[in-house]
């Protein structure tokens, strides 16, 4: 994968942030990590995300939350949402909002692969 595919992760679960990390980069990809969306949002290079993959459930601000403001703030990244706890309002809710694919934990491996994929396929549609 091209160096210039930055993948974003913003989980509050040390061990889910872990394996969602070491299974991107297993991947090629390069990841830039982050335990909540205030820190996601504090680093200098937040903007330079190819897409973005966010636990719904966080303190502070939740992945909804965080997607809302960032589309609010003209940045559109693709963003998947993961989350323990699914429900399908949430779920309608995020879809209706631009948000590549809402996924339950545990989450399989090829289905956030083939999310990936919708969501950088997505960047490079909206980048031309």
């Amino acid at each position: 994968m091209s160096n210039e595919i930055r993948i974003s992760i913003i989980d509050d679960d040390d061990q889910s942030r872990a394996a969602l990390t070491g299974l991107m980069q297993s991947m090629g990809f390069e990841v830039a990590a982050f335990p909540s969306a205030a820190d996601f949002l504090a680093s200098p290079n937040f903007c330079h995300a190819s897409c973005l993959i966010v636990d719904v459930h966080m303190p502070q601000m939740t992945g909804m939350e965080l997607h809302s403001f960032l589309t609010g703030s003209g940045y559109d990244f693709p963003t998947i949402l993961i989350t323990a706890y699914p429900d399908d309002s949430g779920r309608a809710w995020a879809l209706r909002q631009g948000v590549v694919c809402y996924l339950a934990k545990p989450i399989d491996d090829e289905d956030l692969l083939g999310c990936v994929q919708s969501a950088l396929q997505r960047a490079k549609r909206d980048n031309i």
